[in-house]
């Protein structure tokens, strides 16, 4: 009974040593990482990095210096072209002040000395002394017409640095200042009481409040120059916004600039580092119902430069290279598990790569990014 089950036993081990050797692919292959060459669709994307901003926004300044005297509106409010927005209170120095009296009281002078020249001319022309054709009284009268305008202007220019009021003719002007388009109020940049300089001082003008029409909002970034040789106005666009990263929004390309605005520093590491940064713009941009937009929101843009579909793809990990030429693993029944097949590349997306011809959908090569050095 003993000898029978030892013989059992020796004949199990041996079948077993038997079907390992005739059967050495199958294992082979199950150790292997495979990936199959499936149908999919490459794109190349250009992307840019920006904001989302008002198309047009208007910056308002003063034409005139003092002291803030009143905001009549917040932030976030919409007003009206020719809405008030501020009242500005004149605060001349000593210096101005007594200048512009003293420029007035000399115009009054040289106005009354006029006005007496012509009247002794005129008298002088009604006695029929002199004609009426007479140089001087002629002069005489164009003198006095120039002190009146001098004057004027004089008392004008008194009148607003004394309170902002005055006027020209049928014309008003005032310390108010009024929207000049209409809009939202994105910000309000002085408060009541602060001083500000008009546009024009020499200094830069102080910027008050920010107008824009938040009914026509674009998108603005940058591109790489190697990505800004691609494109071209009219293109689709795929935007996504940073506080709603599931939300897909659509646009059109509609600005590449002619000229870099971002040149690399002079004080860059590297002489041969040299990538200008291209200003693009993206409008006409669907907006989904219940998503609240705001100025300055971060947004990125993937603009498709290329597309191939319904092509067979493969990761590109899985490429090996004989010098210049591209292969892959195919599995098969050999003893290795697998042979080399140089392949025919086209379209990459950085991730997965076309394979124009060398495979075809639903062949299995090895993943060799997943395994030592092959025995090729």
């Amino acid at each position: 009974m003993k000898k029978r089950w030892i013989a059992a036993s020796l004949t199990a081990v041996c079948l077993a040593g038997a079907g390992y050797y005739a059967y050495p692919d199958a294992e082979t292959n199950d150790m292997l990482p495979l990936i199959t060459a499936a149908t999919g669709t490459i794109e190349k994307q250009a992307v840019a990095v920006g904001q989302i901003v008002p198309a047009h926004s208007v910056q308002i300044k003063s034409q005139i210096e003092g002291i803030v005297g009143e905001v009549y509106h917040k932030v976030g409010e919409n007003v009206e072209a020719g809405t008030p927005l501020f009242k500005i209170r004149p605060n001349p120095t000593p210096v101005r002040l007594t200048e512009a009296v003293t420029q007035l009281m000399t115009s009054e002078a040289e106005l009354e000395s006029s006005q007496r020249k012509l009247e002794n001319l005129q008298r002088l022309v009604d006695q029929k002394v002199v004609p009426e054709n007479y140089g001087q009284y002629i002069e005489a009268r164009a003198n006095v017409k120039r002190a009146k305008a001098d004057l004027q202007q004089k008392q004008q220019n008194l009148d607003l640095i004394r309170s902002g009021e005055s006027s020209v003719g049928e014309s008003k002007l005032t310390s108010t200042i009024y929207a000049p388009v209409s809009g939202t109020i994105l910000n309000v940049k002085v408060e009541v009481g602060e001083p500000i300089i008009s546009t024009e001082s020499s200094q830069s003008a102080s910027e008050m409040m920010t107008l824009a029409n938040m009914d026509d909002m674009i998108f603005k970034g940058s591109v790489s120059e190697h990505d800004a040789a691609q494109l071209h106005d009219g293109m689709p666009v795929t935007i996504t916004l940073a506080p709603y990263p599931e939300a897909e929004l659509t646009g059109t390309l509609s600005k590449v600039a002619v000229q870099s605005e971002k040149l690399n520093s002079s004080s860059s590491n590297s002489s041969n580092s040299f990538d200008n940064g291209f200003e693009v713009e993206v409008s006409n941009i669907y907006f989904p119902k219940g998503l609240t937009i705001r100025s300055g929101f971060s947004a990125t843009a993937k603009i498709i430069l290329k597309k191939a579909e319904s092509v067979t793809t493969i990761p590109e990990r899985v490429l090996q290279f004989s010098g210049e030429n591209p292969e892959v693993l195919v599995a098969d029944d050999s003893e290795q598990g697998f042979h080399t097949e140089p392949v025919k590349l086209g379209l990459s997306d950085g991730i997965n790569v076309e394979v124009v011809s060398g495979l075809k959908e639903g062949d299995e090569i090895v993943d060799s990014s997943m395994m030592g050095a092959p025995n090729v």
